[in-house]
Parts: C-alpha cells; structure tokens; sequence
C-alpha cells in the first residue's frame, strides 16, 4: 500500500478531482473528506460526506469556524480509528483544513488558495456604475475578515499552492514567498478540436458558465445579441449554464437572468437561432464546445473559468474580456480582446469574430489549442503536484 493522502474540500472532487484520481491510480491510498458530493464515486477513492445540519455556505467568518469546527470532529475520528496520513491537501476557503495541522501534526500539510480577499482587488472598482453588481464598505469588510481563517491555515501550512500567477499576486508578502503557482490543467485528451462537430450551415457562437450572471458578463453579452443576430442571419446562439447566480449580484425584475435574457431574446429563441440548454453532463458540454465556432468568455477580474480553458483546449475562436486573469490564461495575439463593460467594444469585437475567413478563425483556434497544450495542460500539473507532494 502507498502513502496515505487525505484531500478536504467544501465539495467533492472540484479542483482536486485529477490529482486524487492520478494518486489513486499510482496506488496511494485516497480518501476525500466533504460536506458536498456531486459525482457519487470516483475509482479508487474513499469519500466521505461530513453531515451537516445547517446551511452550507461560507459568507462569514462564524460559518467558516462552523466548518472547520465540523471537519476537526471528523478528523479526529479517522485518528481514533487508526487512519493516519503522510499528506493533507486542503482548500483554504471555507475552514475545511483549519485543524488540520492540530489534528494530524505528522502529517505534511498542502493548502490550496483559490482567492485572497484583498483591500486591493481590481473588481471592486472595475465597473462602479454597474446596476448588478455593486460592492457596499460593509461587504468589502465582511469579505475581508474571510481572510483570518484561510491566513491561519496558509501560515500553518507546509506549501501552499495556488493556480495562476494572478491569484498569488492578490496575497500578502509572508504568504505570497511561499506560494506554488500550479494550475489544475485541462484533460486535452477529453477537450479536443474536431471541425467536424461545427455547423456547415451555420456560424455557431457559445456562452458557458456556471452561473447566467454578472460575474461573468451575462447581461453584457446578452445585450450586444440584437444588434449581432439582425447583422447576421447565419449565427446561432447556444448558451449552457444554471440560471443562477453563484458569486452574487443584484437580480433584475424577472427574478433571474436567465428569464430576463429569454424575454429580451424572444423572438430569436423561438426561431431557434438562440438556444438555452442549462446545465450539461460533461460529455453534451465538450461536445458544444467542439461544435463553437465562436466562444465568447466575459468576466470581471476574478478567478477565471475553467471553461475558458476547455474552450480554447477545443480549438475555439475566443472573444473574450481584457482582465488581467484573462491574458494571463488566453493566447495574446489569436484572442479577441473585449472591454465588456463597453457596449460597442463587445459588439464589434464579436463582429469581427464573425466576419473573418474560416481560415482565420480555424488558425485562432489552434493558436489557442496549442496555448493549452504547452502551458495549461493536466499532464504537466500532475506531474508537479506529485513533486509538490514528495512522494
């Protein structure tokens, strides 16, 4: 048997779905602590759900402390039963690894930082006059004081790792020396270019988020659709996601985003030339993203989508935001750079997109593709997290 590695999450697998399958398949023995489970089962892995009898979310710091205070109780039943690990791999966010070192303190601990709520960050002033998103002083203290569990866990740490550049540069100067930058990475196996998937008769441009919501430029991107499908009657619209919104923002009247665009939309979705397919299984995802001509990535300066780099590992022709999250991860010469929060900006930018040779956009779309490949690819950041974990 290999060495014990316990992964803890709020949800299970999310960013450590790779690296847990890849140790599982070394021979490591796996185990998955959670309050969340959203795939059932995964080879070779043992996954454990901590029951929770409040709601599961993480907006304060008393919720975090609830949190942490569930996973320590779970923690130290596993050192009652014996079940001892050589290595913890942590998400910082939501207190899950905050005992962790107390419990476990022979255990090498990795604490994994999705995002620093910095005085500093560029979102909070991005787009002031914005009706869906505003940042009140009240909300910027609260988001603020999120920082003291996740800066007790990193200090405590053994490394600490973070997925891109950006989101280490937004921490503090004694964190940030210690920091690891090793993004997730994209299956480039799964997520393929095929041209053969893309509409002959049709020009295909995709939206897929998580959320229909202003973090990732929803309303934006629906309200430069008029103009875009009257100019071109060749251009279909597929857009994937929940009609949800999961990092906040202020509804409009209809209740939801989703509604507000099939409302604005309506003429065109009864033609079918725009299309809301929800939430899709992955394979019906990478499939859409194979069949894009088109894919259009908006988002404020945040964490960036992991569907930005399914796009591009799918060879699609990119529009997308000029935020600095964005350029760290997207080609810089094959993408079509957006400021979304500029109406004509977006509109002519997917114009362009539209108009160019086949031949252009199949050339962005492998510049893209190979981005991938040489930088983001998931071959690579395995590779590097099993360094990482010395084992």
């Amino acid at each position: 048997m290999g060495h014990r590695i316990l992964f803890l999450h709020h949800n299970f697998p999310a960013q450590f779905r790779h690296i847990a399958l890849h140790l599982a398949e070394r021979g490591e023995e796996v185990l998955f602590l959670s309050e969340r489970n959203f795939v059932g089962q995964l080879p070779g892995i043992r996954q454990k759900t901590i029951a929770s009898s409040k709601p599961l979310h993480s907006n304060s710091i008393a919720q975090q402390m609830e949190c942490a205070d569930r996973f320590r109780l779970a923690l130290l039943d596993l050192r009652k039963d014996g079940w001892i690990p050589d290595r913890i791999i942590s998400h910082s966010g939501w207190g899950c690894g905050l005992d962790a070192g107390w419990v476990f303190p022979e255990a090498k601990r990795i604490s994994y930082m999705e995002w620093w709520f910095s005085d500093r960050s560029a979102d909070f002033d991005f787009d002031p006059t914005n009706p869906w998103f505003q940042y009140s002083k009240a909300s910027r203290l609260k988001m603020r004081h999120r920082n003291l569990s996740i800066a007790l866990e990193l200090a405590e740490a053994d490394v600490v790792v973070s997925p891109t550049k950006w989101q280490k540069e937004h921490l503090p100067i004694c964190l940030k020396d210690r920091c690891n930058v090793i993004h997730e990475g994209v299956d480039t196996n799964y997520f393929v270019m095929n041209e053969s998937w893309r509409p002959k008769d049709k020009l295909r441009l995709t939206y897929a988020t998580r959320g229909l919501e202003p973090m990732r430029g929803f309303p934006e991107f629906i309200n430069s659709l008029p103009e875009l499908l009257r100019n071109y009657p060749d251009l279909e619209v597929v857009i994937a996601g929940d009609d949800r919104m999961a990092y906040g923002g202020v509804a409009p009247s209809e209740g939801s985003f989703g509604k507000w665009a099939k409302a604005l939309l309506k003429d065109w979705c009864e033609e079918e030339r725009v299309r809301f397919v929800g939430h899709l299984p992955l394979n019906q995802y990478a499939r859409l993203l194979k069949s894009s001509h088109i894919h259009c990535y908006l988002t404020r300066p945040f964490v960036v989508s992991w569907s930005l780099l399914e796009a591009m590992a799918s060879g699609c022709c990119l529009v997308a935001s000029n935020t600095d999250p964005v350029k760290e991860v997207a080609d810089p010469e094959a993408t079509f750079w957006t400021d979304h929060r500029n109406p004509a900006s977006l509109s002519k930018l997917l114009g362009d997109a539209v108009t160019i040779t086949p031949k252009e956009r199949k050339e962005r779309g492998i510049a893209q593709r190979t981005r991938v490949e040489t930088r983001w690819n998931q071959s690579e950041s395995l590779i590097r997290w099993v360094g990482l974990l010395e084992i």
